[in-house]
């Protein structure tokens, strides 16, 4: 009698017929299915009438059966984000059901949510059915499962989690955090199983966030636009329903259009909730946000953070989309430059030393042989470098600007044809005793111990085209005794001594009966100073002086001291300096080791954040162009201060951030709060240029450059069509207003110099008398 009864129902349920509701339920939702797949969409009637049922069915099941035991697949396990199907609104979610061995659609258990076998059955077909799957001996997987859940409790007892709430079941925190090396492809034996685990998740602890769903989508390759997939994906009410929460931010780096590799997964907020009511809160964050590198948003960045720029509530779709598609680059030059400054810093400082550390002048004195062949106290001036680096003069033969060494500048011209006029009525100031002989003028020969051999006076004149010469002596040089060059006519040596060559080869007798050529020489040419001013003097004195001793010489109209004092290559012409290259060569350099260090900070805060935003090119292109019109501008104002440093350029960048805070005024929420505290960041560096070693002309028109070079080179975003037409308008504009700058400062610079003495107030204010000297060393009896 209980098998008759057995089988009556078992048919009943086959057919249908059922008392048992839930499966008859089940029975009319397959019959329902099975007409739509074959004979094409269903009405709205019967739709709504198997939706209902299936909600009915959930909440029967959750309420009265307790979740199963669920260890994830690696599908959903290690915190990794549910996939969720954007083209789905409009029919029922696709779910997988095996009867007889195949797979055959079936109607979600949870509106909203969906599996990844579900998302793969979408995008393969909807009609095609998978294979067979072959079924594993009950003792493999047996085995099997005791192995992963060995691994699963060793794991678990290593490692110390903290949460804001305590976690509602085993099957969440492995889905959180499970690492990926453990094997947990027992549990995904196939797509039923975790469909029907994933009912209860997805209700009760999980929501689908928008940002899955886009990132899902370019991971597809899908093109959809995000405003699409937020009013297509989910309706308001759906999202009241579900508890669904918005992500936090969606990340800003994109991957590239044909640039391998998965998209950046955003930050994700997940709302956890039990019987409708919200439990607490946790955030997820994958493993490849870790590592991954931040997009500079465009008009923020690290800058805009530090002066609170956010963006309005409401930004257009049109704006929003070119701000999302602003390209993200990496910061190459910020690097190499940086590179560079730190190592050139380092050998400079290795090679020339450290000057006197201090804003004022720093004075030596000491006991040295001079002229006269006695001791005297000579006291030797230079200028304090509070950077702690090389000294003035080691900077300018680094390649520090300056300008009589880029121009032939009048004051220092002036100064060589003085001391040549002086030099061409000297004569050889000889001993009594012709223990020494040294070039001097009559006032410095003594008359009772020593003999000044002054042609024509003296017997030993030479003669020049049968009369005798009316410039000379010269000590240790004369054109009869001379062998290269030979004064031969038609060559012959020119009666003017400041136009006779170096003599490099002699005649070796010991007497020449010439009381200039047979004394002992105790004084040869020296460079001393920055300005090129030249002594015949001996070489303990020049070396105490830090000067350039030329042994090889006997006038000072022989040796070229701006070649000397300059250094790097020689002048073409040695009359005339030609190192104009100094107007960008000095941006590799640095005063000294702070002078560096705070360059390295800007560098890699300030300019690394910009060079993300508008690439390599752009912002060297805005770097160099800033400093060489800088120090053009010093070099105009300021010709004798030797200086060096990134001043310029780094102003320069400075005013990128104004432009990029005018291209992006409209969408900010507060833009005049970033704009002031910009203009007091300036501000302040501007009073700071007026100590000494601090080049504020550089630092002005570095800035006024930089701003005219950051409207045509940053990347902007545009308001509309006019507003495109106005911002590509302004492009040309501030490039031809910038040639006219840089034009007009070449002007002045090599054309018409101009001569400006209260200029230098603008960038050193002389609190006391040696405050704002200036670097031209000279030596001073004690």
């Amino acid at each position: 009698g209980w098998v008759g009864v057995g089988m009556w129902v078992g048919t009943a349920d086959w057919f249908g017929v059922s008392k048992d509701g839930d499966a008859t339920q089940k029975w009319q939702r397959k019959s329902l299915r099975h007409c739509s797949m074959r004979y094409g969409r269903l009405k709205p009637q019967a739709i709504r009438q198997m939706d209902l049922s299936s909600q009915d069915n959930i909440s029967l099941t959750s309420t009265e059966t307790p979740p199963p035991l669920y260890v994830p697949s690696s599908a959903h396990a290690f915190g990794m984000q549910k996939i969720v199907d954007p083209l789905a609104r409009g029919r029922a979610f696709r779910m997988v059901e095996e009867v007889d061995g195949y797979s055959v659609p079936q109607t979600p258990v949870t509106p909203g949510a969906t599996s990844l076998c579900s998302f793969t059955s979408s995008r393969s077909g909807l009609n095609r059915l998978p294979r067979r799957r072959k079924r594993e001996s009950v003792a493999k997987m047996s085995f099997r499962a005791a192995a992963a859940l060995v691994k699963v409790m060793t794991w678990r007892n290593e490692q110390t989690w903290r949460r804001s709430f305590t976690p509602a079941s085993f099957m969440e925190e492995d889905v959180v955090d499970l690492p990926d090396e453990l094997d947990t492809s027992f549990f995904a034996r196939d797509c039923l199983m975790q469909e029907e685990l994933s009912t209860y998740a997805d209700e009760v602890f999980e929501s689908p966030s928008e940002a899955a769903m886009i990132d899902v989508m370019q991971e597809e390759g899908s093109k959809l636009d995000e405003t699409e997939l937020t009013g297509s994906a989910l309706d308001k009410s759906e999202l009241e329903r579900s508890h669904l929460m918005l992500p936090l931010e969606r990340g800003w780096r994109k991957a590239k259009e044909g640039t391998p590799g998965p998209p950046k997964v955003p930050l994700r907020q997940e709302v956890v909730s039990v019987n409708g009511q919200r439990r607490g809160q946790r955030i997820v964050v994958p493993v490849k946000k870790l590592f991954a590198r931040e997009k500079r948003p465009y008009g923020l960045g690290m800058v805009g953070k530090l002066t609170n720029r956010t963006y309005r509530k409401r930004i257009d779709s049109y704006v929003k989309r070119q701000i999302e598609d602003m390209d993200d680059h990496r910061p190459f030059f910020t690097y190499w430059i940086t590179v560079v400054h730190l190592l050139i810093t380092i050998l400079a400082v290795c090679i020339y030393g450290i000057a006197p550390v201090g804003f004022s002048q720093h004075e030596t004195v000491d006991s040295v042989l001079r002229n006269k062949g006695v001791y005297e106290n000579v006291k030797f001036v230079q200028q304090e470098n509070f950077w702690v680096g090389p000294s003035s003069e080691a900077l300018i033969h680094l390649g520090a600007k300056y300008s009589p060494c880029m121009r032939q500048d009048r004051q220092v011209h002036d100064l060589i044809r003085d001391k040549r006029d002086i030099e061409r009525d000297s004569a050889c100031c000889v001993r009594n005793d012709r223990s020494g002989c040294l070039q001097t003028s009559e006032d410095e020969c003594s008359s009772t111990l020593a003999v000044w051999v002054k042609w024509p006076r003296h017997h030993s004149t030479p003669q020049l085209e049968g009369r005798d010469r009316q410039y000379g002596s010269v000590c240790h040089q004369d054109p009869r005794i001379c062998l290269e060059p030979a004064s031969v006519a038609p060559h012959e040596w020119p009666d003017d001594i400041t136009k006779w060559p170096v003599c490099t080869r002699y005649n070796t007798g010991n007497h020449t009966n010439l009381p200039h050529i047979d004394c002992t020489i105790t004084g040869r040419p020296c460079c001393i100073g920055t300005k090129g001013r030249c002594e015949i003097t001996s070489r303990e004195y020049c070396d105490f002086m830090r000067g350039y001793f030329h042994e090889e010489a006997t006038l000072c109209s022989q040796v070229h001291c701006m070649d000397d004092v300059c250094g790097l290559l020689p002048f073409l012409n040695p009359e005339i300096p030609d190192q104009f290259y100094r107007l960008w060569l000095s941006l590799f350099l640095h005063a000294g080791i702070l002078h560096c260090m705070v360059s390295v900070c800007f560098q890699m805060t300030i300019l690394r954040d910009l060079e993300k935003l508008a690439g390599w090119l752009r912002i060297s292109i805005i770097y160099i162009l800033s400093g060489i019109t800088g120090n053009l501008a010093s070099a105009i104002f300021l010709p004798y201060r030797a200086e060096v440093g990134p001043a310029g350029s780094q102003f320069g960048i400075l005013a990128c951030l104004f432009v990029e805070l005018f291209q992006s005024w409209q969408i900010l929420a507060q833009p005049w709060r970033a704009f002031i505290k910009l203009l007091c960041v300036v501000l302040f560096l501007f009073a700071f240029g007026l100590l000494p070693w601090i080049d504020n002309f550089a630092h002005i028109f570095g800035f006024i450059s930089g701003f005219f070079l950051s409207f045509a080179f940053l990347p902007y975003i545009s308001f509309g069509r006019m507003d495109m037409y106005r911002k590509r308008l302004q492009i040309i504009v501030f490039l031809v207003v910038f040639l006219g700058l840089f034009a007009g400062l070449v002007v002045l610079f090599y054309v018409y110099p101009i001569k400006c003495d209260w200029c230098e107030l603008l960038t050193c204010i002389p609190f006391t008398d040696k405050f704002c000297e200036k670097y031209d060393l000279n030596a001073h009896l004690h």
